[in-house]
């Protein structure tokens, strides 16, 4: 062999590392599916959506390896974080679908280089973000320079860097701030009662006032949270620095029940989830943190509930058909009690659950869908409401009822839940 010729092997194999190493950096999420035939919108719609998905773990793990980067996403302001982040590199990534016999591939891939730009542009727009909100938070106005001091330390915060980097602005003195201006901060609560009907507005409601330096606290933004951590609403101090907590109807619980109002840091950030101020290295040490207590009738309910379908393959467990499930969480989380002896009841609730069997061909699966409605009437209250419930699998594959049913069981619960707490 020539000379030129061990060259250009030799540079042929050199190219080939390179490209399997720049292959192998690359961030990809990906999902597949078996498909026979064209692939519908729907299906393509939730690959991406689980690529997606995938696409954050992977990135996870490049920020570990590459960048020695460990994101807890537990804590609510670096989800956010990362969640940006995984937005901002999906902006620059190469959508690309493969097939394979029956399997069809949806893929999202973005360079190590890419993501490398992506990660400095992230850091580089925080760190302009927490710059631009310091220069308000040296406003000699208390209510103009806690929401600018607190929206510095979410942005300061979202900056995904290595442990003890100190580029741009300082995350410690930000806090310090901030933790100086909440100190500041006092609350009268004098009453911490909620007294009044479930789905009605309360003819009782707490007077809670935020001051700043003796003078009322405004927009201040909170999120209140009933039993087992549900979201309630969100709210946020008014003119007067007030909670207006009578403007809210009651929810669904039982007497005796706390909803606990904390201070909320989303909308400092345009983010779209709640921001824990203790994630931001916050204390709330002036009693900023409420609980109320829930003072409320219990009320009665008659139920209708019905549940059928007009398949004769499809067997629905009478543990299922049977209303004792739907009873017994209308008691646990609603705070109900079936009307007895005649009386009228406050509420009368239907309802009624159809399970089909259905079958997609093109994606050589079948499965069973519930089509949910329920009726809300009396004590001031009139909703209706409707919801799906969808199982899926690959054909050949023994459906396991039991499993279906326990989860479908689940989503009656939620659908209760969601149409008691809709306005």
């Amino acid at each position: 062999m020539t000379h030129h010729g061990t060259v250009l092997i030799t540079v042929i194999l050199l190219l080939t590392a390179l490209t399997a190493e720049t292959q192998a950096n690359n961030v990809v999420g990906s999902a597949s599916v078996s498909v026979f035939g064209a692939v519908p919108k729907e299906i393509e719609d939730r690959a991406r959506l689980t690529a997606t998905a995938h696409f954050s773990e992977e990135l996870q793990i490049w920020l570990r390896q590459e960048m020695h980067i460990g994101i807890d996403t537990s804590n609510t302001i670096r989800n956010y974080a990362l969640r940006k982040l995984v937005e901002r590199c999906l902006k620059n990534a190469t959508e690309s679908t493969t097939t394979r016999g029956r399997i069809w591939t949806l893929s999202l891939t973005l360079s190590e280089s890419a993501v490398r730009s992506a990660l400095q542009a992230h850091n580089s727009h925080y760190d302009t973000e927490a710059s631009r909100m310091l220069l308000t938070a040296n406003n000699p106005d208390p209510n103009a320079a806690l929401p600018a001091t607190i929206g510095a330390l979410c942005a300061a915060m979202a900056k995904i860097e290595p442990t003890g980097a100190s580029r741009g602005v300082n995350v410690n003195e930000v806090r310090a701030s901030a933790q100086e201006l909440l100190d500041r901060v006092r609350v009268s609560a004098p009453n911490t009662v909620i007294e009044g009907r479930p789905g009605s507005l309360p003819h009782k409601a707490p007077l809670a006032t935020f001051t700043i330096d003796s003078i009322p606290l405004t927009g201040l933004n909170m999120v209140a949270f009933v039993q087992n951590g549900r979201e309630f609403t969100r709210v946020a101090t008014d003119s007067r620095g007030e909670l207006p907590m009578k403007n809210y109807k009651v929810p669904f619980v039982h007497n005796g029940s706390m909803l606990t109002v904390s201070p909320d840091a989303r909308s400092y950030i345009n983010a779209d989830r709640f921001i824990r101020y203790r994630d931001l290295g916050l204390r709330l040490n002036r009693g900023q943190e409420l609980s109320f207590i829930f003072k409320i009738p219990t009320l009665t309910y008659t139920l209708d509930f019905k549940v059928f379908t007009h398949e004769p393959e499809v067997k629905i467990p009478p543990e299922f058909s049977n209303d004792a499930h739907v009873r017994k969480y209308l008691k646990d989380a609603c705070g109900l009690v079936p009307a007895t002896g005649g009386a009228a009841p406050d509420l009368r609730i239907r309802i009624g659950a159809q399970i089909t069997k259905e079958l997609y061909n093109e994606l050589e699966e079948d499965g069973f869908k519930m089509t949910m409605r329920a009726e809300f009437q009396g004590a001031g209250i009139n909703k209706v409401h409707q919801e799906v419930f969808e199982k899926r699998q690959r054909f050949g594959l023994s459906f396991q009822t039991g499993a279906y049913f326990v989860e479908a069981s689940g989503a009656i619960r939620e659908m209760i839940i969601n149409a008691l707490a809709k306005d």
